[in-house]
């Protein structure tokens, strides 16, 4: 099996995951932390996870394309837009023009978008990056775990972070322009 026939499986996975979750009768996720105590694993703390609009956005790190690694806390007091996207994926190209017209003019007014994509090797986001001129930062979530964790059940997703990292906004498929302009203008009170 080649590489796309794999990530087309990994992401089939990783969707139907996500709808499970989402399904299971409005319970948040929870997660459990592992405590060894003897040689044997207890689990004897629950973390909740709620991916909702005016809950906290849960922090991650991530290498960007140089190779450096980009926690979203990094920009914290920055409205961040934070789009999960994969180069196979033809709304997510679509709306790639879009995002970098909207960082472009307002990346002076404490706003960033994180393009984080999904399962890819770095080669390949590099290849399909080759030759435009997108000036926004690009995330690698190389293994999906940041978009299982998002809830992320299809491509592209989007969230609106505000200043103080609590989502204001999400959009679960591909945004035009004016959507884009109109939830920048949500967080920042317009």
């Amino acid at each position: 099996m080649n590489k796309k026939g794999i990530m087309i499986m990994l992401l089939g996975i990783v969707m139907v995951a996500g709808f499970f979750v989402m399904t299971k009768a409005n319970k948040p996720e929870i997660v459990q932390e592992k405590n060894s105590q003897n040689n044997m694993e207890e689990y004897d703390q629950e973390k909740t996870i709620d991916i909702e609009v005016g809950k906290p956005a849960p922090d991650f790190t991530l290498e960007n394309l140089q190779g450096e690694s980009v926690s979203l806390s990094d920009f914290r007091g920055k409205n961040v837009l934070v789009n999960f996207w994969a180069t196979w994926c033809p709304y997510c190209v679509k709306e790639m023009p879009d995002l970098n017209k909207l960082y472009i003019e307002n990346k002076e007014n404490d706003f960033v978008v994180l393009a984080v994509d999904v399962g890819e090797s770095k080669e390949d986001v590099e290849k399909y990056l080759e030759g435009k001129s997108y000036e926004f930062p690009v995330l690698l979530d190389k293994d999906g775990s940041i978009s299982i964790k998002y809830m992320v059940r299809g491509l592209p997703t989007s969230f609106m972070i505000d200043k103080e990292g609590n989502i204001r906004a999400i959009k679960m498929s591909m945004m035009t322009y004016p959507e884009m302009k109109e939830m920048l203008e949500g967080v920042e009170g317009k």
